[in-house]
């Protein structure tokens, strides 16, 4: 039999469980702490009272139905990084985010499934938000009210694809390398760089300038299918127009649907992903710059550097183990 779990009683357990470590003795406002349904951890960093994030890594063994009720909601950004499960239906997948205004969370009942999660979430409070209104007009425009409603309306909330850019910014706030104040002001700092990727996204939506859902069902997986073919052949990636025959479409509308599902283009994923694999090399391998230059198909070890140089703000020499 399946356990149903109220929310509170959910929350209550969680912060009850062991604190594991503060990553820093002074560091009061980021505590890490075991979690209670399985192995891994949940960390709450509070970086301002009206600010937090919560990191999310564990195995957990055994399905449960979370039952929440009514409840005030602030904005809530979420970053699913991993989700390995058995289930094949789950609503929130790998590589997506869900976003919800604030206002009033309706009753529902949620399946947290036997699954391998890692996940960062962005909780804020709707006055802090509105406040970077008060420096223009005073009032948040048109294309964004609805993130914010009274307590007594529903939430405003939807699914996405994490760009890139995002997904970045989401590993660095895992990989922070400050403490104390330094680490506050940094990761405060890539709240608001992911909170203003999403408003963007949220503007263009509203303004009918991102509509994913032109591309048919088909089309969408189809592009997926482009993706992992780079992810495959980052040193040697086919041709644009090979790639768009080797999944079915044609060079126009895998170009213009790998944009819309993933926020870059071809190119830019392709770019995207031989630095951070070139990153991960370079830290983690007995490999020189030359050698991980080719790996990730760079003939040219001066572009190599200037590309890594661009993304990354240092040379990939400095970088070398």
């Amino acid at each position: 039999m399946t356990l149903i779990l109220p929310y509170p009683d959910y929350i209550k357990l969680l912060y009850q469980a062991g604190i594991v470590h503060n990553n820093d003795n002074s560091d009061d406002f980021d505590i890490t702490r075991k979690y209670q349904f399985g192995q891994g951890y949940w960390r709450q960093i509070q970086l301002r009272d009206s600010i937090s994030l919560e990191i999310s890594n564990y195995q957990q063994p055994k399905s449960f139905i979370l039952k929440l009720h009514e409840r005030k909601h602030p904005l809530e950004f979420r970053f699913l990084i991993l989700l390995e499960s058995e289930f094949k239906n789950l609503e929130f997948k790998t590589g997506e985010y869900f976003l919800s205004g604030s206002g009033m969370a309706s009753e529902c009942a949620v399946l947290e499934p036997l699954a391998r999660i890692v996940e960062v979430a962005i909780h804020l409070h709707p006055n802090v938000f509105h406040s970077f209104a008060e420096k223009t007009s005073g009032k948040l425009p048109k294309e964004l009210q609805h993130l914010i409603r009274r307590w007594d309306q529903p939430t405003y909330e939807r699914y996405g694809t994490q760009t890139p850019a995002m997904q970045i910014a989401v590993q660095q706030i895992l990989q922070c390398p400050y403490q104390g104040f330094t680490k506050q002001i940094y990761l405060e700092g890539k709240v608001w760089e992911l909170v203003a990727m999403l408003v963007e996204q949220e503007v263009q939506i509203n303004q009918g300038c991102f509509q994913i859902n032109k591309l048919k069902p088909s089309d969408i997986d189809r592009i997926y299918n482009v993706k992992e073919i780079l992810l495959k052949h980052l040193d040697k990636p086919p041709s644009l127009i090979k790639l768009a025959r080797q999944v079915g479409l044609n060079d126009c509308t895998m170009k213009q649907g790998f944009k819309q599902v993933f926020g870059t283009t071809v190119f830019g994923y392709l770019h995207h992903c031989r630095m951070e694999l070139a990153y991960k090399l370079l830290i983690e391998r007995n490999m020189n710059v030359t050698e991980v230059a080719r790996t990730v198909g760079y003939a040219s070890l001066p572009s190599f550097s200037n590309a890594f140089r661009k993304k990354f703000g240092v040379s990939p020499k400095s970088c070398h183990r």
